[in-house]
């Protein structure tokens, strides 16, 4: 009896040893498993492709910027220049006025014209001698001559005088301001259509040097090419 428990000892111990050591070969992989450090992967190179930036699609940056991971987004973009056009007036185009039949010198009636000229050889002689030219109205071409009455005052003798007053509008002549010519007969006044005289006269036997009579103011209004008086002429 006592040999064959022996036996059954002995089994029995390497039984229960070999059952350990299944325990133990088997858990070693799990153990390992679970304490083993990650293994890291060879550190690579990141290239970044940058692809071309289509700069109308993209907001412009400012001067000076950077991104909020510090890097700066290179050469700073200008805003390109507006362009300002300027529309120039156009040119004015000086206006020519015309220059009427016996104007000169700037003026729409000049006494030196052949107008002129014509005028008083048309004027009936008298006793003092041949006519000369005294004065004439100064109206300017600049300002228009339309419409105007130019007069031109021509004299006959040299003391007290007889007087004509010669009417001219746009290069026409259109005759005296009376039938007969009259002494002591002064312009007094002119507007563009219109001029004023003064007439006086002797009335008895006063010195030739001081006329009674007047002065007697006619005012000669032009209307087209019509001139009318309105006044009191001396008495013939």
């Amino acid at each position: 009896m006592k040999p064959t428990t022996a036996v059954l000892a002995v089994g029995l111990a390497l039984t229960l040893s070999g059952c350990g050591s299944t325990t133990t070969q088997s858990a070693a992989p799990s153990t390992t498993r679970s304490v083993s450090a990650p293994v890291s992967a060879p550190a690579t190179q990141t290239t970044r492709v940058t692809q071309p930036v289509d700069q109308s699609e993209q907001p412009r940056t400012q001067p000076g910027r950077t991104d909020p991971g510090g890097s700066s987004d290179g050469p700073a973009v200008e805003p390109a220049p507006q362009s300002t056009v300027t529309e120039k007036p156009a040119p004015q185009t000086a206006t020519t006025i015309a220059a009427p039949n016996g104007s000169g010198h700037g003026l729409c009636f000049d006494v030196n014209s052949g107008l002129a000229n014509q005028a008083v050889k048309g004027l009936a002689s008298t006793a003092s001698g041949p006519w000369q030219v005294y004065a004439g109205s100064d109206d300017a071409i600049a300002d228009g001559c339309d419409g105007v009455l130019s007069y031109m005052i021509v004299t006959s003798g040299n003391i007290h005088p007889y007087t004509h007053i010669l009417y001219f509008t746009n290069g026409t002549y259109l005759g005296t301001a009376t039938s007969k010519p009259y002494g002591y007969t002064t312009v007094t006044g002119k507007t563009r259509s219109a001029v004023s005289v003064d007439y006086r006269w002797l009335k008895s036997n006063e010195p030739l040097c001081c006329p009674e009579g007047g002065p007697s103011t006619v005012t000669f209004t032009l209307s087209g090419t019509t001139v009318t008086a309105n006044g009191q002429f001396p008495p013939n």
